[in-house]
């Protein structure tokens, strides 16, 4: 890994502004994370801390006109020019933190049934990709996507067999197990087993979703319920 740590002075009644930047900024390509430590002496004394892939990473970024364009605005707020001190990491340990975000839908939302978790980790204008439902916006429309499974297979159960985080993506290989006992794309409740392996994708800024993609085994999952058939035997 590879990145930067720079010394800052803002005038206090800007540290919001600053704030708010980093919110819209999100996560450059290759950086692996973000962040702004502010001193207990002096509020308006913060350090900002860079993390990318590699060197290669680091540099594409810096030199890249949208990341010119956020330094800028970052100028505009300081009381003078920041003191950087670039380098390789020589040695880190990291929670994945976005992974962690992920496995609540999982571990707690789903198999727990604890919704409150959709306020926790989700950002208000989420974009939700899903191939029954299309694209849609807001965790409501998260909540509705999650009422179409919950009314035909209450009390479904997920089994989370891998997880991969990159940059701002995480990725995850799952396993659904279910019965069929409400009504489901317009096929009455057949009170079949049902077992969905899938892989989901999310996109995360700011320690919130902000985009999914569902991209589970739906072809297997309307076999599995006799709404399409199965394919004949070779």
């Amino acid at each position: 890994m590879y990145g930067t740590i720079a010394r800052v002075t803002a005038r206090p009644a800007s540290v919001g502004a600053m704030q708010a930047l980093a919110q819209r900024m999100g996560i450059a390509p290759g950086q692996l994370a973000r962040y702004v430590f502010q001193a207990d002496a002096d509020p308006g004394e913060l350090w900002l801390v860079g993390l990318f892939e590699s060197k290669d990473a680091y540099w594409a970024n810096a030199r890249s006109p949208e990341q010119h364009a956020r330094y800028l605005e970052l100028r505009s707020l300081l009381n003078a020019d920041p003191e950087w001190h670039d380098g390789t990491v020589i040695d880190a340990a990291a929670t994945n933190r976005n992974s962690a975000i992920v496995r609540r839908i999982y571990d707690e939302l789903i198999n727990q049934e604890d919704k409150t978790v959709i306020d926790e980790v989700f950002a208000p204008d989420v974009v939700i990709h899903d191939p029954f439902m299309g694209a849609m916006q807001g965790m409501d429309a998260f909540r509705q996507l999650l009422g179409l499974f919950d009314a035909a297979f209450p009390h479904h159960r997920v089994t989370v067999e891998a997880v991969v985080e990159q940059g701002d993506l995480v990725c995850v290989l799952h396993t659904h197990t279910a019965t069929h006992t409400g009504p489901f794309m317009g096929a009455a409740p057949t009170g079949r087993s049902i077992v969905v392996n899938g892989l989901e994708l999310f996109r995360m800024a700011g320690g919130k979703i902000v985009e999914f993609w569902r991209k589970d085994d739906d072809a297997s999952l309307l076999m599995q319920l006799g709404i399409l058939p199965a394919p004949a035997a070779a």
